[in-house]
């Protein structure tokens, strides 16, 4: 009989497996040493899974795309879309915004060292001071929080983020780093769990299709097969077992003229599924939909099958509304009370001028209009001060207009502002407001803002 019958299985790189070497059996299914198939880490999530990465950068990237700006007050120093000035160069906004995003999606955390002259507070005195923003990877930087020369206060804060780069550490002050931590309410301080986390498992159900795939068409599309000594079958020489060996490989790998053999003693068995049976459509589309809902971005978004271009917008409007903008905002925040706030400068996001927000706008703005009888609700000066364009002014009212605006507003002085004043040039919307603000006890200025004003 024989005593240690040899077993191959087909499904993965390696094709003829003895159980006298347990370790290739690890290799082949891809287990670790206790058995288990290891988790996937969220690196390997980014590289190889598709669409966790691609949920990954629409989020990045739409945060990375909202129009900003920089203030002063009520200066605005620099606009998304304009070159920056000489002291703003170091300040790349687009990628310091979808690094942000990607990593706090991903890890919980984001990490970028600030460089220039620091004073003894770690902070900058002026914008001339800084240098540059360094991002650093999120997996090699992490709070301290053991107790030690760089443990926490006596409050249990942490005071400084340990890198380790080349198998070194160095400890850096958390002042000197420009931190931001996903909100989390089961993690007091540090990085929040993100996102991705929530989409790694299944994110592993599709890698793991994925790679079944792959390894079927690659090895010629073979059932996974074990070939099985009967317990009463005469030990075979040694030329004869390495025969047969060589002949199972070849024969699975599909090697062309491979004669039939007779291996007497031997018996197959098919085990686990084939490629039929497990790729499944259904199955794939629910992990999608599990990984996309948990970046919170809608399934029609990235696979671009809305129903319609109003299911699609409305899509897009809520996954600014309920998603992007509040995660734009934790960036900025951050960005704002450790970095600009100090020296004075502020950090805004500007939405409205995002194409879907002004279409919302305009929807909003012609429902109020058939509310209110066809009547108008704003100026056409105060609708481009909405899209922050310049108003028109009076250049772009005919003398008659003008002189309508005039009189009227020299009638208010001599008869009140009840007197009603009938207008000659003016059209009867222009006139409506107007009269509304009048009715509402608005100051002259007030009644006729822009373009009313200036006589």
């Amino acid at each position: 009989m024989i005593k240690k019958p040899d077993m191959y299985v087909v499904g993965s790189s390696q094709k003829g497996l003895s159980l006298k070497y347990w370790e290739a059996w690890v290799d082949a299914l891809n287990n670790d040493e206790r058995g288990e198939k290891p988790d996937m880490s969220i690196v390997t999530a980014w590289t190889t899974e598709s669409w966790f990465r691609r949920c990954v950068d629409i989020l990045s990237s739409t945060i990375a795309g909202i129009p900003w700006e920089i203030t002063r007050g009520d200066t605005v120093l620099l606009k998304s879309n304009e070159e920056a000035p000489s002291d703003w160069e170091w300040f790349d906004v687009e990628d310091y915004l979808y690094r942000s995003a990607a990593s706090l999606a991903t890890t919980g955390a984001s990490y970028f060292q600030k460089e220039g002259m620091l004073n003894d507070d770690m902070e900058f005195r002026t914008l001339s001071n800084i240098t540059g923003l360094k991002y650093y990877k999120p997996t090699t930087i992490s709070p301290v929080y053991e107790r030690g020369d760089y443990g926490p206060d006596d409050y249990g804060n942490f005071r400084y983020f340990k890198r380790i780069v080349d198998s070194r550490e160095f400890y850096i002050s958390r002042r000197a780093v420009l931190h931001t931590f996903q909100p989390d309410p089961f993690t007091e301080q540090g990085p929040g769990s993100s996102d991705g986390m929530a989409a790694r498992e299944q994110a592993q159900i599709l890698y793991d299709l994925s790679g079944f795939t792959s390894d079927q068409l690659r090895s010629g599309l073979p059932k996974k097969t074990v070939f099985v000594a009967d317990k009463d079958a005469r030990q075979p020489s040694e030329d004869q077992l390495k025969k047969w060996q060589r002949w199972i490989q070849r024969y699975l790998l599909g090697a062309k003229g491979t004669p039939p053999e007779v291996m007497q003693g031997l018996d197959t068995k098919e085990i686990g599924s084939d490629l039929s049976s497990l790729h499944s459509s259904e199955i794939t589309k629910d992990a999608r939909e599990a990984v996309s809902s948990a970046f919170g971005i809608p399934h029609s978004l990235i696979m671009s099958n809305a129903a319609n271009f109003a299911t699609a917008q409305a899509d897009q409007l809520n996954f600014y509304i309920t998603k992007a903008l509040p995660q734009a905002r934790v960036i900025t925040n951050a960005l704002n009370r450790q970095l600009l706030a100090p020296l004075g400068f502020r950090f805004t996001m500007k939405p409205e001028r995002l194409e879907v927000f002004q279409s919302y706008e305009l929807e909003k703005g012609q429902t109020l209009v058939a509310l209110t009888g066809g009547k108008p609700v704003l100026t056409q000066d105060e609708a481009r001060e909405r899209v922050e364009e310049d108003p028109l002014g009076y250049d772009s009212l005919d003398p008659l207009r003008i002189t309508d605006v005039k009189n009227w507003r020299k009638a208010i002085k001599n008869r009140g502002r009840d007197y009603d004043f009938s207008p000659d040039a003016l059209n009867e919307s222009e006139a409506s407001v107007i009269r509304e603000r009048l009715s509402c006890g608005k100051s002259l200025d007030e009644a006729f803002a822009p373009p009313f004003v200036g006589f």
